[in-house]
This record gives C-alpha cells, sequence and structure tokens, in this order.
C-alpha cells in the first residue's frame, strides 16, 4: 500500500491535540509572566534612575545656593549686621528687579517663589524643581518665622516632568532642605 491511514498512528489523535495545545497554552503563559516581570523591572530601573538624576540636580542646586548671601543686606555691607530688623523682611523674600535667572541671583531669598526646569544631559528627561525660602526659630529649623531670624531655611521639591509618567502615583517627588546662618566674623 502507498499511503499511510490513520490506523497507522502517524498522525496525532484528539487527545495529542489538546495536549499539544495546552502545552502552547503553558508556555504563552509563562513567557506573558516573564514579560511582565521584565516590564515591571524596567520600571524599578528608570524610577532608580530618576531618583539618581534628581538628586544630582538637587544637589547642583544647593550648591549654587550656599555660594549665595545671606540676605540683600548683608551682600551689600560689610560690617557685622547686630540689627536682625536690619535683614529683609519676610514679606519680600523674593528677586529684586532684573533677578531673573540663577545666574543673577545674590542672596538666597531670590530663590524664593524660583521655578526652574532643567533637561539631564545626554538625556531627553526633564526635571522641574519648586524652591521656598523663609526665615526658621533658629532653636527649632521645623517652625516658620513670621519676623527676621538669623536663620533662613531653602526648600527644594525636585520631579520628572518628561517623558510623562503613566501612573501619577508613580511620580516621586524629591524633597531637600538647607538651612543657612548668618555669622560674621571679623
Amino acid at each position: 500500500m502507498l499511503g499511510n491511514s490513520i490506523e497507522d498512528g502517524d498522525f496525532m489523535t484528539t487527545g495529542q491535540t489538546m495536549l499539544t495545545l495546552g502545552a502552547f497554552m503553558f508556555l504563552t503563559t509563562i513567557l506573558m509572566n516573564f514579560y511582565q516581570v521584565l516590564g515591571g523591572t524596567g520600571d524599578t530601573i528608570q524610577n532608580g534612575q530618576d531618583g539618581i538624576l534628581a538628586t544630582t540636580i538637587a544637589t547642583s542646586y544647593k550648591e549654587i545656593a550656599r555660594g549665595l548671601a545671606f540676605d540683600e543686606f548683608s551682600d551689600t555691607c560689610s560690617s557685622a549686621i547686630r540689627n536682625v530688623t536690619a535683614l529683609t523682611s519676610p514679606l519680600h523674600l523674593r528677586r529684586e528687579a532684573g533677578e531673573d535667572s540663577l545666574a543673577a541671583f545674590n542672596d538666597i531669598d531670590d530663590l524664593n517663589g524660583f521655578e526652574v526646569e532643567k533637561q539631564a544631559i545626554g538625556s531627553v528627561v526633564r526635571y522641574h524643581t519648586r524652591f521656598t525660602v523663609y526665615y526658621v526659630d533658629p532653636d527649632n529649623i521645623d517652625h516658620y518665622s513670621s519676623v527676621q531670624t538669623f536663620t533662613k531655611r531653602l526648600d527644594m521639591k525636585t520631579w520628572r516632568v518628561y517623558p510623562p509618567v503613566l501612573d501619577p502615583t508613580q511620580i516621586d517627588t524629591m524633597r531637600t532642605t538647607m538651612v543657612m546662618g548668618y555669622f560674621h566674623f571679623n
């Protein structure tokens, strides 16, 4: 006889076909779970990189702030300020006219209310930073002061704005604080 017949056992039976389909479904499930885990790992790595870049940017801004004078008055006065009321009023902690960029700032309260967006070098990722400056009680820097003191606090918030995060709960804001005190050495 020239042909094969079903009785010869060369063709798959219904049971074998079902077993093969089951194996493909099992393999597909494993692959889908693997790629889901792999995708989650990629998100975790991206979140870690975001944290590193946000920390780097915030540290750079803190270095800039450390180079600024304590107050507009202390920047222009070579003698020690002994009367705290000579300092800028808490209501006027902001940039003066003509100070529209970090390069033009001369004292720390110029940062109050300033916001800047920065693109990470070698990347398309952009970060936004918001600055807040206020007087604090020197004995407890967590308490704002409504009057001048010889201690100011700078709070910065930095977060990724581009590329946008698909899940808003995944936005990680880096919060940084720096305290600056006025001391004059003669």
